[in-house]
């Protein structure tokens, strides 16, 4: 057989065989020391470590809970917008007690608590619209008055600007009076012979002498007083639509809360709709809207005739001056009207001055 020159074959001894297996066998045994070596010099880590790690390897995230988007604004009804904020406000501030009364606890037994009721709902509402109004530029030292005949001067409150009152025993009312000076007086454009609830937005009812061309005098009065507090009597000229009032009265709550100035509803001595209606009606709106109410209709209870005149409307006219030192003042329609009129007006005062 002919051999390639290009291919050599190399042969072995035994020796050689024996010295190269020994070779690699401890080759084999120094890479296994040397790994133990290594292993010694890292740090095994704690028991709790390890716990630690395997159970965040099993914790699960848990999906985040979603809250309900809030409705756009322009969908929410007045209502709901004054709770959104009265929410809000409570959050902020936190509950506010009612005013503690000073002076006399109650007016010919009637509780003052009944006549000028202010649960911590009204409380934080007043300092919500009062606040708004504040924004808004509204005079925080002017009232003004929206209603019938039965708020024209000067039988309504003019006697606390004249001076021709003996405050007494409520002498804590002096501020007040000091306060919204010049208001009492002032018969405003608000106010209105046979006024009804449905003709407050009708221009054609505004003071053309001095509204504007096709303004309300609701509208008309806002902008001539400017004021921060409102008081609204109606009902008096309101009789056979119940929801029509209702409705009417909604709309007056909400122009002017919207406006910053705070709405004060009172109750009537009438029954001129054949019943107390109207004023159970303005209870119910005042409570809805969280809102003062100056229930008077419960003081003229107390009053011969509830202090009505021959026309069962009107109240009788009384003697000036409002001398509350006198028991025969505690008898009178106007008086006693302007008294707890004044009391409200000073619980109102002492919410949003905080005292």
């Amino acid at each position: 057989m002919a051999q390639d020159d290009d291919f050599y074959e190399i042969q072995l001894t035994n020796k050689q065989l024996v010295f190269y297996f020994m070779a690699g066998a401890a080759g084999l045994v120094l890479s296994f020391l040397a790994g133990v070596m290594v292993g010694r010099g890292v740090e095994s880590p704690p028991p709790e470590s390890r716990a630690a790690r395997v159970q965040e390897e099993r914790v699960v995230p848990e999906e985040p809970v979603k809250s309900e988007a809030p409705p756009p604004a322009e969908s929410l009804t007045y209502a709901k917008r004054l709770e959104g904020e009265r929410r809000d406000e409570g959050l902020e501030k936190g509950p506010s007690p009612s005013p503690t009364p000073l002076g006399p606890q109650a007016i010919n037994g009637v509780p003052l608590s009944v006549i000028a009721p202010l649960p911590p709902e009204v409380i934080a509402n007043i300092r919500a619209i009062y606040d708004r109004g504040q924004e808004l530029g509204r005079d925080p030292n002017a009232f003004s008055k929206l209603g019938d005949s039965t708020l024209l001067n000067p039988h309504f409150l003019g006697p606390f600007d004249s001076g021709d009152y003996t405050l007494g025993d409520f002498a804590h009312l002096q501020p007040t009076i000091d306060r919204w000076a010049g208001s009492f007086a002032r018969h405003g454009v608000g106010a209105h012979f046979g006024l009804h609830s449905w003709t407050v937005f009708d221009p054609m009812w505004a003071d053309e002498e001095w509204c504007e061309p096709g303004e309300d005098l609701i509208t008309c009065e806002f902008r001539l007083q400017n004021p921060s507090v409102l008081f609204v009597r109606l009902g008096s000229n309101d009789a056979g639509s119940p929801s029509g009032f209702r409705f009417n009265v909604k709309e007056v709550i909400e122009f002017a809360s919207e406006r910053g100035v705070i709405p004060i509803l009172g109750t009537k001595a009438d029954r001129f709709e054949g019943s107390n209606e109207n004023n159970d009606i303005l209870r119910a709106l005042a409570d809805e809207y969280d809102v003062p109410l100056w229930e008077f209709d419960r003081l003229a209870d107390t009053l011969p005739g509830r202090g009505l005149d021959t026309d069962g409307v009107h109240l009788i006219i009384d003697d000036l001056p409002h001398d509350y030192t006198d028991p025969a003042a505690f008898q009178r329609g106007h008086a006693m009207q302007d008294l707890s009129a004044l009391v409200v007006l000073d619980q109102v005062r002492r919410v949003i001055e905080e005292e």
